[in-house]
């Protein structure tokens, strides 16, 4: 009985009711959304087959490049192998005074 009824232009507003969707319209009855859904995922499957071959091409050009660096790197290895089977004393105090070294520098 003690309700009060606004008829105003601000009782149409929505009052909040916790559920904090947004709303979209439903292009599902539209005309162009059967159009429109093949189209993406033409557009989508023409993407990413632009990605896989972006990548393939990278990857062909990056490969010698990567070989040439564990070529490189199986060299310097090999190279103080040697060095230390020929000088074995010497790579002993050389290896104390970069330990000492490094100790001094990070106290």
């Amino acid at each position: 009985m003690n309700e009060t009824t606004n008829h105003d232009n601000a009782s149409n507003v929505p009052t909040p009711t916790g559920d904090h969707r947004i709303w979209t319209p439903d292009t599902a009855k539209s005309p162009d959304s059967e159009k429109a859904v093949p189209a993406a995922v033409g557009q989508m499957k023409q993407a990413v087959q632009g990605a896989h071959e972006t990548i393939d091409r990278i990857a062909d050009g990056v490969a010698p490049a990567v070989q040439q660096l564990c070529e490189t790197r199986d060299e310097w290895v090999e190279g103080a192998r040697t060095t230390v089977r020929n000088n074995p004393l010497a790579s002993v105090a050389a290896a104390f005074a970069l330990g000492a070294l490094i100790a001094r520098i990070t106290r």
